[in-house]
């Protein structure tokens, strides 16, 4: 049986069970990142849970966009991050932050995002559990470096990282139909991009409790070379990136949200890794080993 981390346990036999102020910041809100932001406004309202949440996202709204993301046609050519807290602050009344000034590749753009005044809630110190939290929605290496490089400096922080198989398509996607590929080319596009994974790493008073995603796959740390930054990369390499389901980032989404859903309600986190099957209909987690 896996091991269960309380993280709002009394701190003496006759104290009561502290109350979780989480300090959520969301870097990406694109095909996982957009279903997911509407999936974490709904639960805070749910469960009243007071916080901070902010989305970030230097990206602005393409029409190619509207097809696995949570936008319409009047979004294209605004900020991602922007409509997504003024939506959802709006639908689920309650106060969501969006950061689009630029691409956060570097640490110090992370903790100031994470710098928030908490110290105004009346009796924080005896009765919360500050709790950071890091949610990443990227799709690339880059920032997954800076992420890590964050866990490895802060004392504490919960870090969910969010990561998905691209379908494989034709160097010539999508100029070139559907209907025009090649059976192998057709048969490689249905047999990918179904797969991801969420990773929970977690780091409490300067101990990492759950290993983070870089030190489960340290390769996400090698190969610098041929890392680029977001803020690098060309009109024609964004352009074509390998497409996401629609499925499968809502699948990803979803994996998230049962780290968010049990930490909101239960206090506690019993899985360090989920991985799921979109085609296949299955998503299976990992429970914490006991010491």
């Amino acid at each position: 049986m896996g091991n269960v981390i309380d993280l709002l346990k009394k701190e003496y036999s006759n104290s009561e069970r502290k109350k979780l102020y989480p300090i959520i910041v969301q870097v990406g809100v694109g095909g996982t990142g957009s279903n997911l932001a509407q999936q974490v406004a709904q639960m805070m309202s749910l469960f009243g849970q007071q916080g901070y949440y902010c989305l970030a996202d230097f990206d602005e709204i393409e029409r190619k966009n509207l097809k696995n993301q949570l936008f319409v046609e009047a979004n294209v050519g605004k900020k991602k991050a922007d409509i997504l807290a003024k939506r959802y602050s709006a639908a689920y009344n309650i106060n969501i932050s969006s950061y689009t000034e630029k691409f956060v590749e570097d640490v110090s753009t992370l903790l100031n995002l994470f710098n928030v005044d908490y110290q105004k809630i009346e009796g924080f110190v005896s009765s919360y559990t500050v709790l950071p939290i890091l949610i990443g929605c990227v799709d690339n290496n880059y920032t997954r470096k800076i992420f890590h490089q964050l866990f490895e400096q802060v004392p504490n922080l919960l870090y969910l990282d969010s990561g998905n198989e691209s379908a494989v398509v034709p160097s010539d996607f999508p100029q070139r139909p559907k209907e025009k590929w090649t059976d192998e080319e057709l048969t490689a596009y249905n047999e990918s991009g179904w797969t991801g994974q969420v990773v929970c790493g977690l780091k409490l008073k300067g101990e990492t409790i759950l290993e983070p995603v870089a030190s489960r796959f340290p390769e996400i740390l090698e190969d610098d070379d041929e890392i680029k930054k977001p803020s690098e990369m060309s009109c024609e390499e964004l352009s074509s990136s390998d497409p996401q389901r629609l499925l499968t980032n809502r699948m990803a989404a979803m994996a998230v949200c049962t780290y968010i859903t049990e930490l909101f309600e239960c206090g506690t986190i019993s899985n360090s890794m989920s991985v799921f099957h979109a085609k296949k209909g299955y998503m299976r987690s990992e429970p914490i080993e006991s010491n």
